[in-house]
Parts: C-alpha cells; structure tokens; sequence
C-alpha cells in the first residue's frame, strides 16, 4: 500500500497530536506528584511545629498561638466580637472602634464600603484590639458598614460588622420653597 503526500501530512500531524497528548498528559501527572510530595512534606513539618509551639507556651495575640488540648495550635478560625462606644456618628467625625478577639487571632482589619483598610493595635493594657476611622464627609447613606476581619497563622478567618448611623447623611428633599 503506497501513500501520497496528503496521506504522509495527514498521519505526520495524527502522530504528532497523539506524542503531544501523551506528553501533555504525563507532565500533568508529574506536576500532581510534586504536588502531593510537597504537601506531604508540608504535612510532615505541620506534624513536628506543634511540639515546638508547646515547648515555647506562648499564648499572646502577637505570637497568634492559642494552646489547644494537644498543645497545637487551632484549625479553627479565630473568635471576634467588635463594638463603638457610640452608634450615631456626624460626616467627619472620629470613632475608635474596639474588638476583643481570641488569642489565636493575629491580626484584625477594618475595612470600609469604599474598600479601604484599616488595621487594628492591640492594646496590651486593655487586652484590646483599637482602630480609628473617620466617617467620610461626604457621604449620602444613613447607615454605614464597616466590616471587622480576624485571622490567625493558619489563614483562617472570621467577619464580623459594626453599623454606624450617620446624623445628617441622607439630604432632605426640599419641598420647592
């Protein structure tokens, strides 16, 4: 059986699409297995810091270890409650928003509906987390939210909001007097 020359193209590019699909296919497979292996790896390291962790019993906010009942640190993520001494706010104004949040948290963010972020200090005296915000002045709402996010060293995380109603935020419509 002899072949022209569209039939040599034709099995030439069926070959080299197969060789490129086994390839292809096999290069996934070994990027898997590094993966698994680093994962592993990962594990074995997660596996041996606890012991360390327990060793130092260190239980500060700065340090973002909370002792659990095997002496690891938590998987879970970190508790936070958040309040403002005053909820009815003027445009322009300053408010210190405090949080309390478990001591595995590592760091606390607010952030406003524009996006901004703004991070907390703890207070080591009143064994508190403090931020101040300043109310935008022109602002057209009459309910503002600011959200209040604590993670720990695992990357966990939880949310919680603070409502501020703004004095004088929504114009009065005028009657046409």
């Amino acid at each position: 059986m002899k072949m022209d020359g569209a039939g040599k193209r034709t099995l030439w590019i069926t070959g080299s699409l197969v060789v490129a699909f086994l390839t292809l296919g096999c290069g996934e497979q070994d990027q898997k297995a590094a993966v698994k292996t680093s994962a592993t790896e990962a594990a074995a390291v997660q596996q041996i810091t606890p012991a360390v962790v327990a060793a130092t019993a260190t239980s500060t906010p700065e340090a973002g270890i909370q002792q659990g009942a095997e002496g690891g640190t938590s998987e879970l993520p970190p508790d936070v409650t958040a309040m403002v001494p005053d909820t009815l706010i003027t445009p322009g104004n300053v408010v210190e928003i405090t949080a309390q949040a478990s001591t595995d948290a590592t760091g606390l963010m607010l952030t406003d509906r524009l996006g901004h972020k703004y991070p907390f200090v703890y207070d080591m005296d009143a064994k508190a987390w403090r931020v101040q915000y300043r109310v935008p002045l022109t602002t057209t709402i009459d309910r503002l939210g600011l959200s209040v996010t604590a993670t720990n060293g695992s990357n966990r995380f939880k949310r919680v909001w603070v409502f501020l109603k703004i004095e004088g935020g929504v114009p009065q419509e005028s009657d046409g007097c």
